[in-house]
């Protein structure tokens, strides 16, 4: 560790923004700046998912980050009013499933619900295990509370290269408003969640790329498309997130229900294979798949959630997944005499793994060791 140190956090999704967040309350904390190449920070997955968080829904070598991550999302809203400021609440889980031609043969456990259509129901988590926030709300608040330590965030800033002196970074090569310029840096992560393996390959060539990040190097995205619909009425529907499978007229689906506060609904479903654009700015989604949420919505809750009648279509979105074909899992650490680090391809559970991955990205990065969570199968 020396005094001028800096370390360039390259992707101002959740990711990123929690490692800054750790990262500036550290006391040995060196200088820290965070790059964005959007307009705004959660441009992509981290503005547009839904936020479900699970203490024990997870394989082997995620258990340990997502149990502290799970800790670590709790006792930060307890803190800092999480409830009010994104949306942190614990829920209950249920898998439902749902055929409009058959007579129903469960009843749903809420009130607000169709209860013509279900031929199943049955309860996946709950009891303090299962819990949500409004990410992009989370995200900005890791970003406002990095800043006050002295973490500088540039927008609009884009990553196009790395500077390197006898194998050892040195700079970052960044473009910002049609001009370029080198930012020294003694250290540099990749927070680029499906763009990590774009930006790899723009940064070396096959023959230049280290062997440590071969794996990275093949992180890529699926599309994957939501809406957002305020219930009629306002009405204020329950703590409750839900799991389906769905079969109505000539169509089916597994949509996925996110109920958040003040009445509002996010539902999920429908991916595609649109290729990866250049910026999380220019994500689109295709209107045939949110139509068909919307008649997803519609059937389960035809009272408070068809937007053909009083609830009200908020929002039509899309966003890339990050996804690591090589591990099938997130890949977390780097070279620190190279001074590279990754923290990307952590697929659905990039919100639920967020605070954890900031926490022992921090202790790599400054200790040289992660100590509070086992990611030795996550390790590059």
């Amino acid at each position: 560790m020396t005094e001028n140190r800096h370390i360039v956090i390259v992707g101002g999704g959740i990711i990123g923004s929690s490692i800054a967040y750790f990262l500036s309350r550290a006391k040995n904390c060196p200088a820290v700046t965070l790059l964005e190449s959007s307009k705004a920070v959660a441009p992509g997955a981290s503005g547009k998912a839904g936020g479900f968080l699970a203490l024990d829904w997870h394989g082997t070598s995620t258990a340990s980050l997502a149990a502290l991550s799970y800790e670590l999302h709790r006792k930060l809203a307890k803190e800092n009013n999480g409830a009010e400021r994104w949306g942190y609440r614990q829920v209950d889980t249920h898998n439902l499933r749902l055929d409009t031609s058959r007579k129903p043969r469960a009843k749903p456990k809420v009130s607000w619900m169709n209860p013509n259509v279900f031929t199943t129901t049955s309860p996946m988590g709950g009891g303090g295990t299962t819990a949500q926030v409004t990410p992009g709300e989370l995200t900005k608040f890791l970003v406002e509370q990095s800043q006050a330590e002295g973490v500088q965030v540039r927008l609009q800033t884009k990553a196009v290269g790395l500077v390197m002196d006898n194998n050892k970074v040195k700079g970052v090569q960044v473009e910002s408003n049609g001009k370029e310029e080198t930012l020294p840096a003694t250290d540099v992560v990749l927070a680029t969640g499906p763009w990590t393996g774009k930006v790899l390959n723009q940064w070396f060539t096959p023959e230049t790329l280290p062997p440590f990040l071969r794996a990275a190097a093949m992180i890529d995205g699926s599309r994957a498309h939501s809406i957002v619909i305020q219930a009629a009425k306002n009405h204020q529907l329950s703590a409750d997130c839900f799991f389906s499978e769905m079969s109505y007229g000539n169509s089916a689906g597994a949509p996925e229900l996110y109920i958040r506060p003040k009445g509002e609904a996010y539902i999920s479903g429908g991916s595609d294979d649109v290729p990866l654009p250049e910026l999380a700015d220019d994500v689109s989604y295709d209107p045939r798949l949110t139509k068909e949420l919307q008649r997803q919505a519609a059937v389960v809750s035809p009272e408070y959630l068809d937007v053909s009648k009083d609830a009200e279509l908020k929002t039509e979105q899309a966003c890339y997944l990050p996804l690591s074909p090589r591990t099938a899992a997130p890949i977390l650490g780097g070279n620190a005499d190279m001074g590279i680090f990754v923290a990307a391809g952590h697929s659905v559970w990039g919100i639920n793994n967020s605070l954890g991955t900031g926490k022992v990205m921090a202790e790599l990065l400054l200790d040289g060791k992660a100590t509070s969570a086992d990611i030795r199968h996550l390790q590059p």
